[in-house]
């Protein structure tokens, strides 16, 4: 990819000092449009792959969506936990937004055929370099793991290709007890971290700092 925008970078050059013909260049340029579409739709499969590889990690059964009442009537409604689960991601967004003095849009989604890029938080800025939040809720500490900075990665990193801006990301996990925030306990989490080449920043709050605890 480097090589072939390099390449068009080129031909660009030589077009205007009338070294190539232009058709020579659009065909060039062709390529490079190919190429691109090509970098994101692997990142698309690597961040699907990533995802699916943790959701087979589960050990939460699977509940059925619908429920037939009648044989025209059906009913149906996400689980509970899911409800539950998916405020406390933005409540907890919200608390670091008045920590920080930062505001951040919320469940943002970018579409691109039928791909689609879901973001927990993105705030976007001319000055300096967008932010992108993930959240994770960790009940239990064996819940830690290196993946969850990778995925963040993942989505910096397409993020940047689909808008052509640059981001850095916040990982945001909230824990169910306050102890689970002690040295040690996300261990795997922070090794995830480090080991990525993203500029990536774990955030740790209980669900007592944020106010709403999802669990009983």
């Amino acid at each position: 990819m480097d090589n072939l925008i390099l390449l068009c970078d080129k031909h660009h050059k030589m077009a205007h000092s009338r070294v190539i013909d232009r058709k020579a260049l659009r065909e060039y340029k062709k390529l490079l449009s190919v190429s691109y579409n090509t970098l994101i739709n692997e990142r698309f499969d690597q961040l699907e792959k990533l995802l699916r590889e943790q959701s087979k990690s589960r050990l939460d059964p699977e509940l059925p969506e619908k429920q037939y009442i009648s044989f025209d009537l059906e009913k149906r409604s996400p689980k509970r936990h899911e409800i539950l689960y998916f405020s406390l991601d933005h409540i907890a967004i919200c608390h670091y937004e008045r920590l920080s003095g930062l505001e951040f849009e919320h469940q943002v989604e970018f579409f691109r055929g039928e791909d689609k890029l879901l973001l927990d938080a993105l705030r976007q800025s001319d000055q300096e370099e967008d932010i992108i939040i993930d959240v994770h809720y960790f009940r239990t500490s064996y819940i830690d793991a290196p993946a969850y900075a990778s995925w963040l990665e993942k989505k910096i990193e397409l993020y940047e290709l689909l808008t052509g801006r640059k981001a850095r990301g916040i990982l945001l996990i909230v824990v169910r007890k306050p102890h689970m925030k002690r040295e040690g306990y996300l261990s795997l989490t922070e090794q995830g971290v480090k080991a990525c080449t993203r500029n990536i920043t774990l955030k740790v709050y209980s669900c007592e700092e944020v106010g709403f605890q999802p669990d009983p």
